[in-house]
Order: structure tokens, then sequence, then C-alpha cells
């Protein structure tokens, strides 16, 4: 064992130790629990960076050992340029999650297992990014949906979170059953679960590589949330503890995202992903004018926000199905500064909530003055969410858009590009009720805990920084896109 495939075991050893041993504290250091869990997120996102030197010097990191010989199936984990960006992306938001619920999270006797299953959560996750066997990337997927649905029907907002997490799971899982269909299906025509085998090139006959693409599509975009299979997601969002929305929002919606470059955009030539060019812009141009639409007319703080998830995961659906290295560099940037910035978006919510006890936007208004650092901090995410310079999806969205213009389908972009107007609209709305204007009578302002106030700054700033200093974000989105549609750009 070398020091890549240490690091490599850290990045999913760290937060799975941290799991299985809070559980034993249940009762006896809860107070502690947030600081065991925010130390195995620190070790793991210290480990994802520890790595990145090996993928410069042109080495892929990888660890595996026979599971079933005679199936030829293997545990195989590896990173390559495709993987960094979301792993990276899943594990600096746990990090800031966990320290956000240090202030948000009063702890009781079951502290300790509510941050073992972040720690879960965290690992459904980063194992899904890394594996390189089928068989291995379902085990993980499957994980995070177990965990995150834990999560919502035990510690979720009012008495519907066991309906609310029942129909997450339904829903989801209903995703995660056409994934399995297709990886079957992949499976039994090429004989082997190794993604680094498929991506080296297969023969399929074309019907089989219409159904195989047309499951693995719709089954992540189930989890991207993209309409009309987004059910799910508002009612999760906005039952769900901040910490599990903010990490479902800005980390796990990603993994559809990553489903589909590396199922069907890392294995399929561009010949034959070409007859879902149309399908896939125009699924997106609808997911991204829905969800703006709907985050105008809600009036729960969290659901606007949710929706916005909707309209976002669209721009990068569209981006996705452009199929030219503008618009798929710009959807796998978008995922990394939708973070971000949905991220900071739910923490500046939270911090609303927190201090005024109320989430119906009609109820508020006025908090500029008495909240004045939330105030530019929910500035900042509204600004970079409707895609203003200097502001990080700035550069996103303008690939996006550009990948659209660089098609043969320019009405379809043109369209794209006036709905992102409703993605301003709905922002400005939104912070202007709740910060500018009169201030309701009876609306009280409390202290917020610096545990929340930390990671909310910090977001912001980054939010800023990564749109006036993209080179770095763009390099290592750059060196993925060779292993995509077999680097014909």
């Amino acid at each position: 064992m070398n020091v890549e495939t240490t690091w490599l075991l850290t990045v999913l050893g760290a937060p799975l130790a941290a799991a299985l041993l809070l559980p034993l504290l249940r009762g006896r250091c809860a107070r502690q629990a947030g600081w065991i869990a925010g130390l195995a997120a620190a070790l793991s996102l210290i480990a994802t960076f520890a790595l990145l030197p090996a993928l410069r010097r042109g080495d892929v990191p990888i660890l595996g050992s026979e599971w079933i010989p005679a199936a030829h199936i293997r545990l195989v984990l590896h990173l390559d340029w495709l993987t960094f960006p979301f792993l990276l992306t899943e594990a600096a938001v746990t990090l800031v999650a966990v320290v956000y619920t240090w202030g948000y999270h009063r702890p009781d006797e079951r502290t300790p297992v509510f941050y073992a299953l972040l720690m879960l959560f965290a690992v459904g996750m980063s194992g899904t990014t890394l594996a390189d066997d089928m068989f291995l990337f379902y085990i993980f997927w499957e994980l995070m949906l177990v965990a995150s649905c834990a999560l919502i029907a035990v510690w979720g907002d009012g008495e519907r979170r066991g309906a609310v997490a029942l129909k997450y799971f339904i829903f989801t899982h209903l995703g995660s059953l056409m994934v399995l269909m297709g990886l079957l299906m992949l499976y039994d025509a090429t004989g082997s679960d190794s993604f680094s085998a498929l991506r080296a090139g297969i023969t399929l006959a074309p019907g089989l590589v219409t159904t195989v693409t047309t499951l693995f599509i719709v089954g992540f975009c189930v989890k991207m949330a993209i309409f009309p299979l987004h059910l799910w997601l508002p009612d999760a969002h906005a039952v769900a503890p901040m910490p599990v929305t903010i990490m479902l929002a800005a980390a796990m919606l990603s993994m559809g995202t990553y489903g589909v470059l590396r199922f069907p955009l890392s294995i399929f030539s561009p010949a034959q992903m070409a007859p879902f060019v149309v399908p896939m812009m125009v699924a997106g141009i609808v997911s991204e004018l829905y969800g703006a639409l709907m985050a105008l007319a809600e009036q729960d703080v969290k659901r606007i926000i949710a929706y916005s998830s909707v309209s976002q995961m669209g721009y990068i659906l569209f981006g996705l199905g452009t199929l030219t290295y503008d618009g798929v560099a710009g959807a796998t940037l978008h995922v990394i500064y939708h973070a971000i910035v949905k991220a900071l978006l739910f923490m500046c919510v939270g911090l609303v909530m927190r201090a005024t006890g109320r989430r119906r936007i009609a109820e508020l208004g006025g908090l500029g003055s008495a909240m004045p650092l939330v105030a530019l901090c929910t500035g900042a995410g509204v600004l970079a969410i409707a895609g203003m310079p200097p502001f990080c999806i700035f550069v996103s969205e303008w690939m996006i858009f550009s990948g659209g213009f660089h098609t043969a389908h320019i009405g379809l972009s043109v369209l794209t590009l006036f709905g992102s107007l409703l993605t301003v609209a709905y922002a400005l709305w939104f912070v202007g009720r709740i910060f500018f204007g009169a201030r309701p009578e009876g609306l009280t302002v409390d202290r917020l805990p610096w545990a929340m106030v930390a990671p909310t700054v910090l977001l912001a700033a980054l939010a800023l920084i990564g749109g006036l200093f993209p080179a770095t974000v763009c390099d290592w989105v750059a060196h993925g896109l060779p292993l995509i549609l077999g680097g014909a750009w």
C-alpha cells in the first residue's frame, strides 16, 4: 500500500470510522459527537486534496480486491479527473454542514446517532463517486438514500416527516431501480462490471444502446430532480433538518450529474448519444422554467430555495445535452458552483429561521438592519444564483449558454438564455421580501450561534472568489473532459 492508496482509504475510512464509533457514545458524549464528526469530515477533505498531486503526475490512485471471481466482479475504488471535482464538492459540503450543525442541532442522547448518519450519508456519496465497478457503485448509491431517509424520518421538522421520508424513498428508489436495470443490462451484454473496461470500448446493438441510455438518463434525472421527476424534492428539502437539506441540495443532487457523465457520456460515442441531444436540452429548459416559476409562487422560504434547485439542475442537464465541450464543461462547473451557492442560501435561510422562528416569507421583512451580515451573505447568494458577475455561477452559465450556441438548436439556446431572467426575478424577490421594507409587527431577532454564521460567511466569500479566480477549478474540469465521449471534442 502506497501513500496514494492510504489517502484514498482515508477519504472513506475517516467518516466510516466515525459513523461506527459515534453510536457507541450514545448518551455519554453528546456534545463531543459533533467534534468527532467534524474531525472525520476534515480528514476526508484533507485526503481528497492530498490526492491531487498524484492526478497532476498522471497517476490514477486505485485500490481493489477480488469479490466474486467466477462472475468477474471486483471491488475497486479509483480516482480520476472526472471523479475529483465531485469528490471534492461532497467532502467540502459535508464539512461545512457538520460545522453548521454544531450551532443548529441541540444536543440530546440521540445526537451521536444523528452525526453517525450524517457520516454514512457522506460515505455513500463519496463511495459512489470513487467506485470503479457497478456492484460497489450501487451499494454506495443505496447507502446515501438509506442514511438520508433515516435522517429525515427521525429528525425532520413537523408531523409529516415520516410520510415525506417515505415519499422521498419511494421516488428516488424508483430512479435507482432504473439505474440498476441499466447496470445489469450492461453487465449481461459485456460480462464486465468495471467502469474502466467499459470506457475502454464496448460494442452493443443500437437498440440496446438506446434502452440502456434511456434507463440511465431517466434514473439519474430522478436524483437530479428534473421536472417532472422532481416530486420528492420540495417536501424533502423543506422537512429535512437544515444540515441534511444542505447536503441533499449541495452534494447529493450532483450524484445524478455524475451518473450521466460516468455512464452514457463516458461509455458511448457522440454518434450514439446524438438522439438524446434535443430531449435532454428540452427537459433541461422545462425544468429551468418550472423551478423558477414555482420559486416565485412559493411562500415557505426553504421551499423557495428547494425549487431553485429544480431550476438549476435544468441548466446542468441542458449543458450536458449539448454534447459540446463548453456545454459539458459548463455543466460540470455548475455542479461545483451550485454546491457553494445552494449551501450558502440554505444556510442563510437557516439563520433567518433560527433568529426569527418564522419561515413564511409573508411574515418576514425589514431584517436588513437587524441582521446586516446575514443580509450581505444572502445578497451574495442571490446575485450568484442569478448569474451576476463577478460571482461564480456567471462563469458556468456562460459556458453552458456558449455550448448551446455551438449546437444546431439555436432556438433552444435562446430560450434557456431568456429563461434565466426568471432566476433573476425570484432571487431579487426573495432577498427583497426578507431584508427590505417594513418589519412586521412582533418580529424579533435572536442572537445566532457562531457555528452557523462562520460557514455561511466562508461560502459567501467562496462564491465571490470562485468567480474572480475560476482558473483552478476550470483546469480540474478540463482534465476530466478527455474521459467523456471518447475525448472527441
